[in-house]
């Protein structure tokens, strides 16, 4: 359990009550008009010295520190507006999956900031564990590249006797005659491409990956590494980076536990998410149409 060390000063404290309204573990109590913690921090929110008005709530821990960004100016004091409306907006409109990158590197330090960017997403039970790999460098997305290739490979062969399918079909496994019908050719064609041309139909010839993961013990570790994602799509896009998302690769990782293990990624971590970063080559002009969604409204 993650645990917060939560001081409270007196002097500055003036009963307002609000860390006894905002505390899920309902831990403050209001003692002689003065906040006194009198239960368990387990949820280790940082809400109530957040959200005091006085700051007169002070909390430590040696796993925990504000987020300060090196490439990002960022202020640690909140506005009563942060971003407006229309302008979140359009930042969400303009992220699109980018499929054409430069040669040029992203530096470290912007890699980084990203990772703290992330963390800043919601995380169920606050259990915030979360974990994220990085591969900075063009040489090494193409090595791990050879890797996929070499797993989607092996399971092209398979996939490609119908007997097999069949058979796994009739004993109620369809997912590799599923994934015959779906996915064969259009993996096959990226194969030749990558072994013939070296062209790059996974990464895209990105020179950046991040691996977005988490570690045993989360309540909705999915969730809490997609929710992370999403914040890392939305910042690069503010830094005018293209990202991808890679979900063969995660497949891939998630099939063979000897892919993840030449990465140096610790076997119980589980990958959730690769995303593809780098300095887009072309830019768009105009936000992409969407499909029309229908909207189940619950009385």
């Amino acid at each position: 359990m993650q645990t917060l060390i939560i001081e409270i000063d007196p002097e500055l404290c003036n009963g307002c009550q609000v860390c006894v309204k905002i505390c899920p573990a309902r831990a403050f109590t209001l003692i002689d008009k003065t906040a006194v913690l009198t239960g368990e921090c387990t949820f280790a929110c940082d809400h109530c010295a957040a959200a005091c008005p006085q700051a007169a709530i002070k909390t430590s821990s040696p796993n925990f520190a504000p987020c300060h960004l090196t490439t990002v100016t960022n202020s640690t004091e909140l506005t009563a507006t942060p971003t407006k409306p229309g302008e979140l907006i359009a930042l969400m409109l303009a992220r699109r999956s980018c499929r054409l990158y430069t040669n040029r590197e992203i530096s470290r330090d912007i890699l980084t900031d990203l990772v703290n960017i992330a963390i800043t997403a919601p995380s169920g039970t606050n259990s915030q564990q979360w974990t994220f790999s990085i591969i900075d460098k063009r040489s090494r997305v193409t090595a791990f590249g050879t890797e996929i290739a070499g797993y989607y490979r092996r399971l092209n062969r398979l996939a490609k006797k119908r007997w097999l399918r069949q058979i796994l079909k009739f004993c109620g496994k369809p997912e590799l005659d599923h994934y015959y019908h779906e996915y064969y050719d259009s993996i096959n064609d990226g194969l030749d491409l990558w072994y013939e041309k070296n062209e790059d139909r996974l990464f895209h010839g990105a020179p950046a990956l991040i691996f977005i993961g988490a570690q045993p013990g989360a309540s909705c570790p999915g969730e809490d590494a997609l929710l992370a994602t999403h914040n890392i799509l939305l910042a690069a896009e503010s830094m005018g980076l293209g990202t991808c998302l890679i979900g063969f690769a995660v497949e891939a990782l998630r099939r063979d536990a000897k892919i993840q293990k030449t990465l140096n990624i610790p076997a119980p971590e589980k990958i959730y998410s690769v995303i593809a970063l780098g300095h887009p080559a072309l830019t768009f002009q105009r936000p992409a149409q969407r499909r029309k969604i229908s909207i189940n409204w619950i009385d």
